[in-house]
C-alpha cells in the first residue's frame, strides 16, 4: 500500500485470504475470486473431483488463495482512496510493542501502516 500526499492505494493488484471452511454463502466474493489467475496455497485438492477441499486441514489450517483485485466485481480501478478519517489495527501481539487498545497520533499511526506492523504470535508465521 501507498499513503501520500494525495491519499492511499493499493499498488499491489491482488489480495489473499484464509480458505479454511470456506464456502460460496460465507464468504462470496472470497469465494468466487478462486478462478483462472488465482494461486491456491496450501489447500487440498479431491483426487476425485480435482476441486479444492477447503474444509480438509489435514495438511495445514493454514490454507490461503491469492487473487487479482480484478477478481471481485466491484473493485475500484484507480484503487485510490482518500485520505482516512479514522484507522482501527487489529493486532495480537504477545511483546506489547503495539497494546489491544491505543490512541496513536497520525504519525503513529502513518509508521505502524508503512511499516507493515505485524507481531510474532503463535499459529500466524
Amino acid at each position: 500500500h501507498i499513503w501520500d500526499d494525495e491519499g492511499i492505494s493499493n499498488m499491489e493488484g491482488g489480495c489473499y485470504a484464509k480458505t479454511i471452511n470456506l464456502t460460496e454463502e460465507t464468504e462470496p466474493e472470497i469465494y468466487r475470486a478462486i478462478k483462472r489467475d488465482a494461486m491456491l496455497e496450501n489447500v487440498v485438492i479431491d483426487p476425485a473431483t480435482n476441486e479444492p477441499d477447503f474444509f480438509d486441514s489435514s495438511k495445514t489450517p493454514n490454507g490461503r488463495v491469492s487473487y487479482p483485485i480484478y477478481h471481485i466485481d466491484n473493485y475500484d480501478k484507480t484503487s485510490m482512496g482518500t485520505h482516512p478519517e479514522n484507522i482501527i489495527f487489529l493486532t495480537c501481539d504477545a511483546y506489547g510493542v503495539l497494546p489491544p487498545v491505543t490512541k496513536l497520533t497520525p504519525g503513529q499511526a502513518m509508521y505502524q501502516f508503512l511499516s507493515g506492523y505485524t507481531a510474532k504470535v503463535a499459529g500466524t508465521e
